[in-house]
């Protein structure tokens, strides 16, 4: 179970940008990074679908074909998929059930969540595993 997770603080600001900007639709990227230990994951890059297969104000989901190439692409650089980010406009940074699903569908280790209410951000990082949110570690 991991309890830390390493991010850029620039790369994760862009998202809760694109996520206000975005409002009232959900936005999702894919996680791309590496395993340091049990307790840690360091998130290398954000990576953005070129279109969503749905997009509305409680659901977001990538093209599956899109999502396989991310994945091909982090192995290639010694990297993985860890996981994903999405927001949850006008709802709390908590995993919903189809947020657990989708983790331990597609075999992600962390789940990160930015609300979105009043123009402000929110953001949290879960692990299918534990109901207690990860710490954030800048780097």
């Amino acid at each position: 179970m991991f309890s830390k997770v390493k991010v850029k603080r620039g790369a994760l600001n862009h998202f809760r940008k694109l996520a206000r900007e975005a409002f009232p639709l959900e936005i999702q990227a894919v996680l791309v990074g590496k395993i340091i230990s049990v307790n840690e994951v360091e998130i290398v890059k954000f990576v953005y679908a070129k279109e969503y297969a749905t997009q509305t104000g409680g659901s977001v989901q990538w093209y599956q074909a899109e999502f396989d190439k991310v994945k091909e692409q982090a192995a290639k650089m010694d990297l993985r998929v860890v996981g994903d980010i999405h927001t949850h406009p006008s709802w709390d940074a908590v995993m919903s059930k189809s947020d657990y699903e989708a983790c331990i569908t597609e075999q992600l280790s962390i789940c990160g969540i930015v609300s979105v209410l009043k123009n402000k951000t929110r953001v949290r990082f879960w692990v299918p595993t534990s109901s207690l949110q990860c710490k954030i570690v800048y780097l």
